[in-house]
């Protein structure tokens, strides 16, 4: 895949209700267990901006937090890391199947669907803080093809439910929301 030949780039995705509902039963999950939820989602080689499957990946947030908590200073709440060459994998066998991967999703706690100073700088190859609320730089640009889809969860009155999603594209240097339509 290339930057290219992929049209969902430019924003203006349709997400199937199920895979916005897989996706809402992941943050949910993660937030029961005080970590951010993550994954992606993918479609139809045809539909260059239809995706219609969303498939979770580990959050490693906590495992790099209790290893080294001075180089991974945020807590799995606040965090997500995964292993990348999972997502390359999912990458290169969607496009074998015609089924590429065209979304990064991510989910917040208890705060709203944007793209942190954190989140920007990791996704673009940029610098992160160095320690809580330090100054972080973006990069070159996403090492992969994607956009990046961010879902709030918040504590209900019974239940955390998801009260937003924001989808996210780089654009001439930056990080840009654009729209999507739920089908």
């Amino acid at each position: 895949m290339d930057w290219n030949n992929a049209p969902w780039l430019e924003g203006g995705l349709r997400i199937t209700r199920s895979a916005l509902d897989d996706v809402e039963r992941d943050a949910v999950a993660g937030y029961l267990a005080d970590q951010e939820a993550c994954g992606y989602l993918a479609g139809p080689a045809s539909d260059g901006l239809l995706c219609d499957r969303a498939v979770p990946i580990e959050n490693l947030a906590k495992a790099l937090h209790e290893r080294d908590p001075k180089t991974f200073f945020r807590s799995p709440r606040t965090f997500f890391a995964f292993k990348e060459r999972t997502l390359e994998a999912a990458i290169k066998e969607g496009l074998s199947a015609g089924a590429p991967v065209k979304i990064l999703y991510h989910s917040h706690i208890d705060v709203g669907a944007y793209l942190s100073g954190t989140d920007q700088a990791v996704l673009s190859g940029g610098v992160p803080p160095q320690v809580e609320g330090g100054p972080a730089s973006l990069g070159a640009g996403p090492a992969w093809p994607l956009v990046f889809l961010v879902t709030s969860v918040r504590r209900g009155v019974s239940e955390p439910h998801c009260d937003d999603h924001k989808l996210y594209v780089w654009k001439r240097g930056e990080f840009e929301q654009s729209t999507f339509e739920v089908v």
